[in-house]
């Protein structure tokens, strides 16, 4: 992201510049300015308009400056010890309006009656007061700026700083002039100067959408660059498949797959085919069919003569991927697991028959990086949820394949402002579309007064021999949160059910417990299961038609989008019961969206919304930049523009 920054080229230090001694250069080094690049992009992070507002024109409450005249004596009365209250009448715009400051008692003496003063403060039209935040005492109109500059020197010294650096340096990179002119930007040296130095609020507004434009669109150059730069011709990435045998395998499957499915096929087959290799995410909803469209791709691996490997987060969800496949694919595919249980002769084993090619697939987790897993010709790596992943991790894994063609897959419908940041440098393959037969499952909010009901709904399911999910956030009490916890209802579900019906799962217990449990739970041995998130990712017993998620409004929409993907995989109606108080407009208002919708696009574009691009996938996403003035949310349309753009220029 640095060179993005990088307006001024050469970069020169902060000490080359006049009025920089030693000391001033230590404490701009110590707040992160290194270089004169430095200077200019360490933009204001406040703005306060002195430009006066006819009072007339506020609608309910804004934060405003108003000119008039004092009417009144500012009185300060003292409220209790280290609060005062300081209030005078004026008159603005001919509206007479009461002002108040508080501990502000020291701003008396600049309150003179009959003199003009400018006040700025938030004005409430309804009850004609205004909360004063300052007094200006500039003249003229103008828009005043705070740096966030932490005490070790003030704005002033600062602001000189800049001066000097556009008065004596050379801004020499701006976007191209075509640009300019296309959507009446303005160039990147004035830009900056009057987002420094703004003359009015108009002039900030139009500097910021330049600025918002020059970020995104230089971000999409350098990744369309990284792109190209690893997208080097490889003669060794060409997997000639067999098509003839291909078409009649998935002649042979059970099921027609859907549009999308055969899309993403079609796409991934013709990257085969190309001497670049593969890089290409796979997004489909959860049950979408992404595990088909994977095991479809191996199989055109195994046509050519080469091995595929599937990398997952988890031992659950390596379970799931391997049972599946091994369903699907029966004898037509040789497949294999290893994960960290995996036992130590079995694991010997694995490791001979992959390095004689006698494995046509391999599924694991971590296990899969061990340097003494050697593949006989390994063409695919497939990598499941690879946000769970370290880019050094996924990395190690690729280079063990000859042929470096690379898949991944998330079941975290990301939304298209995300996809083109995060896996802009990535080919996109999206399966929207369900398979035939799924039933749309039907979504509830219920408060924990209404619990009764809730186990009596459960009850007639489990009569009718169906599987339940009961999902809490918290192991143990917390002090803090009035939640329920997973042990609190599993007891309550253990007193209605009688302990033989329900199994208790949770992230501390270890493994062997915890896949005791799920098995007994899988094997529809024991109808419900309490748990915490584990079995967000990785659970897929078809007959399970009830998930019930208690404290709802701890989760983010894409967490319980997830968690109600674990029901609903078979032909049979299905449902989602969100317990929660809704006790903040927040949680009332991602009740409501999840009752309203089950597309998880729809989902992932307004849990983007509510929690901000950073939160988006439950921990800081590394690779997704952060902007100066740009805002992935607010300015997708600005972003796609930008993307467009970019690809554009390189076209040429």
């Amino acid at each position: 992201m640095t060179e993005l920054y990088e307006v001024i080229t050469p970069s020169v230090g902060v000490e080359t510049l006049k009025g920089v001694g030693k000391k001033t250069e230590e404490k701009l080094k110590s707040i992160g300015i290194h270089t004169v690049n430095d200077v200019v992009f360490h933009l204001p992070n406040s703005y306060l308009d002195q430009n006066p507002t006819d009072v007339n024109l506020v609608k309910l409450e804004e934060t405003i400056t108003a000119l008039g005249v004092v009417k009144t004596e500012p009185t300060v009365t003292y409220l209790r010890k280290g609060l005062n209250r300081m209030s005078f009448f004026m008159e603005a715009n001919n509206v007479y309006f009461k002002v108040t400051f508080f501990n502000q008692a020291y701003l008396k003496k600049k309150i003179e009656v009959g003199e003009m003063i400018k006040v700025h403060g938030k004005f409430n039209r309804a009850k004609l007061e205004m909360s004063g935040r300052s007094i200006i005492t500039s003249h003229g109109d103008s828009v005043d700026m705070r740096y966030a500059l932490n005490k070790v020197m003030n704005n002033k010294t600062f602001s000189n700083i800049v001066k000097e650096v556009f008065r004596t340096q050379v801004f020499n990179q701006d976007l191209p002039d075509y640009l300019i002119k296309k959507y009446k930007l303005m160039p990147i040296k004035q830009t900056l100067y009057l987002l420094h130095f703004p003359d009015n609020m108009d002039d900030l507004r139009q500097a910021r959408r330049t600025m918002k434009f020059y970020e995104l669109f230089m971000f999409q150059v350098k990744i369309i660059e990284k792109r190209k730069s690893e997208r080097v011709k490889d003669e060794s990435s060409i997997i000639h498949y067999d098509i003839e045998q291909l078409k009649e395998f998935i002649a042979t499957l059970p099921f027609e797959l859907t549009k999308d499915q055969k899309r993403s096929v079609n796409e991934i087959c013709k990257d085969l085919l190309t001497e670049y290799p593969m890089n290409r995410l796979l997004q489909g909803d959860v049950g979408s069919g992404k595990t088909i469209v994977a095991g479809i791709s191996v199989y055109a691996l195994k046509t050519a003569g080469k091995q595929s490997a599937i990398m997952v987060p988890t031992e659950v969800l390596a379970n799931q991927h391997y049972e599946s496949l091994v369903e699907s694919f029966d004898d037509r595919l040789t497949i294999s697991k290893l994960t960290g249980t995996t036992s130590s002769k079995e694991k010997r084993e694995i490791k001979e028959r992959l390095m004689s090619g006698e494995i046509d697939l391999i599924v694991g987790t971590h296990a899969l990086f061990e340097d003494d897993v050697i593949f006989k010709d390994l063409g695919l790596v497939i990598t499941d949820e690879q946000h769970r992943f370290g880019v050094n991790q996924r990395e190690k894994l690729n280079k063990k394949a000859a042929s470096r063609n690379v898949l991944y897959m998330t079941a975290t419908p990301i939304p298209r402002t995300l996809s083109i940041t995060a896996f802009g440098d990535m080919d996109v393959s999206l399966i929207k579309t369900m398979p035939a037969g799924r039933l749309p499952i039907e979504t509830f909010w219920k408060k924990e007064k209404q619990i009764d009901e809730v186990i009596e709904f459960i009850r007639k399911e489990v009569n009718k021999g169906h599987s339940i999910y009961v999902v809490a956030p918290l192991i143990e009490e917390s002090e803090t949160l009035d939640l329920m916890t997973t042990e609190e209802v599993y007891m309550m579900f253990k007193e209605a059910f009688g302990e033989s019906k329900v199994e208790l799962v949770h992230g501390r217990m270890k493994p062997d417990e915890k896949n005791k449990a799920m098995e007994r739970f899988e094997s529809l041995e024991v109808p419900i299961l309490v748990s915490t998130t584990v079995i967000e990712v990785g659970i897929n017993v078809k007959n399970a038609t009830v998930m019930t998620i208690f404290s709802a409004e701890r989760f983010g929409l894409s967490t319980l989008h997830q968690l109600r993907g674990r029901v609903g995989r078979n032909d049979l109606q299905s449902y989602c019961i969100l317990v929660s108080e809704g006790k903040t407009e927040q949680a009332e208002m991602r009740m409501n969206i999840m009752t309203e919708t089950t597309d998880g696009f729809v989902l992932s574009e307004r849990d983007l919304e509510m929690r901000g691009p950073g939160d988006f996938f439950g921990v800081r996403q590394s690779g997704l930049p952060e902007f100066k003035v740009a805002d992935l949310v607010e300015d997708y349309r600005i972003l796609e523009v930008a993307r467009t753009e970019a690809i554009e220029l390189f076209k040429e």
